[in-house]
């Protein structure tokens, strides 16, 4: 199991520093072309990877819950096996309210209209933010997938961190997805991922002092 420190939070704020920067940089340069190409190449249209897309979040913080109740259930700590995952999930969830407030202040039009007659590039060529506008399905920026599934990811990479690369794959080919199918741009996705390392490493380390409270009153 990973130590939450200063040093993995000063690395930690390095990091989601740098992904701002990127999304920032990938508004402004790369986010429209990329789309535009995507769709003119038809390699939106593949829909078989919305299984992928939609099947992910769901799939990983089900990994996450089972993995933190068989870390600690191992280590003969057993309420903790019970109340990891029901404090996981309500750090989610509360990451999840995170981002929908992020989405409605940001308001971003989508790359591509897919639900709900949403406001996109492709098929209304628009394209920037309708500032404190992005209620209901009006809002691409962060994106919330992206802020799931690496928020997952750091949550198993802190339980068995040996398979780091693996918890962190399978976020990037989800997120992956999200950019093929035209759902998302790349800057929604550096925001997500930003978003998703900010909320976990906070809860993390709240949870780290909550595990150590509960070791000394044992």
């Amino acid at each position: 199991m990973i130590q939450i420190n200063k040093s993995n939070l000063f690395k930690s704020l390095v990091i989601i520093i740098i992904l701002w920067i990127l999304a920032y940089t990938s508004i402004l340069v790369i986010d429209r072309p990329l789309a535009i190409s995507i769709h003119q190449y038809g390699v939106d249209s593949y829909l078989q990877l919305r299984k992928i897309t939609e099947g992910m979040p769901v799939f990983i913080s089900v990994l996450a819950m089972l993995a933190l109740i068989i870390y600690y259930w191992q280590k003969q700590r057993k309420v903790l096996s019970f109340t990891a995952p029901i404090y996981f999930y309500l750090m989610l969830k509360l990451t999840m309210e995170i981002k929908t407030g992020l989405k409605i202040f940001f308001g971003r039009y989508w790359p591509k209209t897919w639900i709900n007659n949403n406001l996109s590039l492709i098929h209304d060529n628009v394209y920037g933010f309708n500032w404190l506008h992005g209620f209901g399905n009006q809002g691409s920026f962060p994106s919330g997938h992206s802020t799931y599934v690496v928020f997952c990811a750091m949550w198993l990479s802190y339980v068995y961190p040996k398979l780091a690369y693996i918890w962190f794959l399978l976020a990037f080919f989800g997120i992956t997805c999200l950019i093929l199918l035209d759902y998302h741009f790349l800057g929604d996705c550096f925001a997500g991922i930003g978003l998703g390392i900010f909320c976990a490493v906070i809860s993390l380390a709240i949870w780290q002092r909550i595990a150590i409270s509960h070791n000394h009153n044992e």
